[in-house]
């Protein structure tokens, strides 16, 4: 087996934690991963500098290069998937977003804003919840391997309920939500499948309350167009 850089490997533990129990302080760091506070705080700060984490009130976080790399991982389905966002938000005037998976988390990668309306959903493109979360989290956690699933349900206030909508997004095809990121907010999201079986995104369409009764309208639709860019990643 090649030798691997002991330094890297402990920045990379230590980024590693931040991402799972951030907000953390250097103290936190050395006790989680086992070595010298002093050595922590140094790699804390060597990737304050880059970016990679931020430094806040409550201690470090994860930092804006992260997401930059999850927008560069995710490049290929963002321009297979842009312009379809793009005729579809201006169909039907309606707010089109797309969600990458990363770890155990949905990221906005890409939205196409509806103008039809004065009022109107809006992401913010980078930021992130976990996939037991709204309709775009859900419709790709159906789609995972069971090992995940059984994981991240774990973390629901209902593992029994959470399941149940597991197997209920999968045998329809598509997931719906409301009131659980934004309050007043209605979504529905299909997953896009990749060759391999492989879940890696999802694409919603997303409306406020008071257009709630067009959403089972516009499933159709969205659902021709997941599978339209799932054939051609």
């Amino acid at each position: 087996m090649a030798e691997i850089s002991l330094t890297g490997d402990q920045m990379l533990t230590v980024l590693e934690t931040v991402a799972k129990k951030g907000p953390v302080s250097a103290a936190d760091v050395a006790r989680a991963c086992d070595i010298n506070r002093t050595v922590a705080y140094r790699l804390l700060v060597t990737l304050e500098q880059r970016a990679y984490v931020r430094r806040g009130h409550d201690g470090y976080t994860l930092g804006s290069a992260i997401n930059d790399l999850v927008r560069q991982l995710d490049r290929d389905i963002s321009s297979i998937a842009r312009p379809f966002m793009g005729t579809l938000a201006n169909a039907v005037g309606e707010t089109v977003v797309l969600h990458c998976l990363n770890k155990d988390e949905a990221v906005v990668t890409e939205q196409a804003l509806g103008n039809r309306h004065l009022v109107r959903v809006q992401h913010v493109p980078g930021s992130r919840h976990p996939l037991h979360l709204g309709a775009s989290g859900w419709a790709m956690l159906a789609f995972q391997d069971q090992k995940t699933i059984a994981r991240i349900v774990k973390k629901s206030a209902d593992p029994a309920a959470a399941l149940a909508r597991v197997e209920q997004t999968r045998e329809d095809g598509y997931a719906i939500s409301h009131d659980e990121l934004q309050m007043g907010v209605h979504g529905i999201a299909a997953p896009l499948i990749e060759p391999d079986g492989r879940c890696n995104a999802s694409l919603a369409i997303l409306v406020p309350s008071i257009r709630a009764e067009t959403l089972p309208a516009l499933t159709p639709r969205l659902l021709d167009l997941a599978a339209e860019i799932s054939n051609q990643l």
